[in-house]
């Protein structure tokens, strides 16, 4: 057995849940074992996969702190292509209240789109990779680092920055 899953006396088998908090000890129950999937994997679970770890969850180092460099990044992008291009769309100035209320709504739908796909992501990552919860996961730091921001009025100084990791 690997990946998390030992076998007891009985023959049953139980489910380690990764933590990286280490105040908290691994979890381990019989209850909520999930299984390996057992076939080929398809197209659609290697895509699951990479929504799920955002191409840095296997980084061995500090994935989840990767995956909120991802969601930084992505936020960044976000605010520059809105600010670049819906500046010159609305003739306005970007302080208006129609640019902070088109941003708002923008940031909102990114958000929803973000942290529906990768609750379905991340559920099939989970029966792929036979684990709760397993660390090489990081669209929910993604997702939350964009929760965290998404009311921000102004692009991230260095400062800013080094506050949030």
């Amino acid at each position: 057995m690997s990946d998390g899953q030992r076998t007891t006396d009985n023959g049953q088998r139980t489910i380690i849940k990764e933590s990286s908090d280490e105040l908290n000890p691994p979890v381990v129950t019989t209850q909520g074992f999930i299984a390996k999937a057992k076939r080929r994997r398809t197209a659609l679970d290697n895509f699951a996969l990479a929504l799920a770890t955002c191409g840095v969850g296997y980084i061995p180092v500090a994935p989840g702190t990767w995956g909120s460099a991802v969601g930084v990044g992505l936020y960044i992008l976000l605010r520059w292509m809105a600010s670049h291009f819906l500046v010159g769309a609305m003739l306005n100035a970007p302080a208006s209240s129609a640019f902070t209320s088109l941003m708002t709504s923008l940031f909102l739908v990114v958000i929803i789109i973000v942290t529906a796909s990768g609750v379905w992501a991340a559920t099939r990552a989970e029966k792929l990779l036979g684990r709760k919860d397993p660390g090489a996961v990081v669209i929910d730091e993604v997702a939350g680092q964009l929760t965290a921001f998404w009311r921000r009025r102004s692009f991230l100084s260095r400062h800013d920055l080094a506050l949030v990791f």
